[in-house]
């Protein structure tokens, strides 16, 4: 589908990162204030937000209330980033949601960035869909993210690690101070992460704002693959439980079927073809990487092959390090030029390590190369986009 209103939000791509609220504010103050119409929930963190989104949203569903959940990045439709109900947004609702938005930026002179657009656009979908509760997953950072307009009912924040230290800072106490200022007064305040100091700067945020303050140290069974996430599973669950004196329609039954019914496309996702198992994860830094190490060697059976990309702004070679040697061979590709590392300085790391690899610059091409091979156990990682293009290739097939 393609619409005016639809071509002028792809026009703002072009905007780049612009962090800060000053804009925000203004289109909402032009709109209306569409997110007071319903309490939110925000998810910080730099690895594990979405699926904790996503198990969240899924409980608040099966619990009885119209849930919208807004998550980034897409991994193949642009309406991926909005569900209501559990239901991606509609043609109809996204394009007269855009053209609200559009109508408004020329009411107050300002063009905003890509991203406050998306966010914006959420809070309009979920007041037009009169959305009883909506769950929202930090972009970047946190303190100047353009979710963090919302005063939240509940604050979560996921494991933090580094990312995006051009922006948020090189250490972790100032990444942490960063996801840290999703907190607001009257939130609950809950938090998966181990690490010391992330703990200090959260419980301090906390008590700032005498804001109750839990620590989730368990974990949850989930249909997610992974052990990291039944931390996930568990952090959305002890929120759901912390809320049920606000949101009672909130059972214990109620939230275990909603972990159950959770889906989460692109994190470790299996599909079999042609006798070969396939898992496409889109972790694209060290964080996270770290994170699926432990499923890769203990339930992907050897030998394997990796189809890898990646962007250049990540911490490539903490990745490669990291992922590369649980490998007999490896498929360099480039997910989305010309911001992805060049194949051929992937098969150089590669080679480095002693490690077979070849380069298949077409995304597309490379997954057929890989499932033309003799290798039985592959793996499809390294970047969302990349993951994106794993899922599409595979959706369009069918089941095997």
């Amino acid at each position: 589908m393609t619409t005016p209103a639809l071509t002028w939000l792809d026009s703002l791509q072009a905007s780049g990162i612009r962090p800060g609220l000053s804009r925000m504010r203004t289109f909402l103050r032009a709109l209306r204030h569409p997110e007071r119409g319903y309490p939110s929930i925000i998810v910080a963190g730099t690895n594990g937000k979405g699926s904790t989104s996503a198990t969240l949203a899924s409980i608040l569903n099966t619990s009885g209330y119209r849930t919208g959940l807004y998550t980034s990045p897409h991994l193949v439709r642009l309406h991926e980033r909005w569900t209501i109900g559990g239901e991606e947004v509609d043609d109809e609702s996204l394009v007269r949601a855009i053209e609200t938005l559009r109508s408004a930026a020329g009411d107050v002179g300002i063009t905003p960035t890509y991203f406050e657009a998306l966010t914006l656009l959420a809070f309009i979908a979920f007041a037009d869909a009169k959305c009883e509760i909506a769950v929202l997953e930090v972009g970047m950072g946190g303190r100047l993210d353009a979710t963090n307009v919302v005063r939240p009912i509940a604050a979560l924040i996921t494991p933090v690690g580094l990312d995006h230290t051009e922006f948020l800072g090189n250490t972790i106490r100032k990444i942490a101070a960063e996801k840290a200022g999703v907190i607001h007064r009257g939130a609950i305040v809950l938090t998966s992460n181990d690490d010391p100091v992330v703990l200090e700067v959260i419980r301090k945020r906390a008590a700032k704002f005498a804001s109750p303050f839990h620590h989730v140290t368990e974990s949850h069974a989930t249909p997610l693959a992974g052990a990291f996430q039944e931390r996930n599973a568990a952090l959305a669950v002890r929120a759901a439980d912390e809320l049920r004196p606000v949101l009672p329609k909130i059972t214990a039954a109620s939230i275990e079927r909603g972990v159950a019914a959770t889906r989460w496309r692109g994190r470790l996702e299996k599909f079999e073809r042609g006798g070969k198992g396939i898992w496409i994860d889109g972790g694209h830094n060290a964080h996270a990487i770290r994170a699926v190490l432990p499923f890769i060697a203990k339930r992907i059976p050897p030998p394997r092959l990796l189809v890898f990309g990646i962007m250049s702004d990540k911490d490539v070679a903490d990745v490669t390090a990291l992922l590369f040697p649980l490998f007999e061979s490896i498929i360099a590709t480039e997910p989305y030029p010309p911001r992805s590392v060049p194949a051929d300085d992937l098969i150089a790391r590669a080679q480095r390590m002693s490690i077979d690899a070849t380069a298949e610059p077409k995304p597309s091409r490379a997954i057929a190369h890989a499932l033309a091979s003799g290798y039985r156990s592959i793996v499809i990682a390294g970047s969302l986009y990349l993951a994106g293009t794993a899922i599409d290739f595979f959706d369009a097939q069918g089941d095997e």
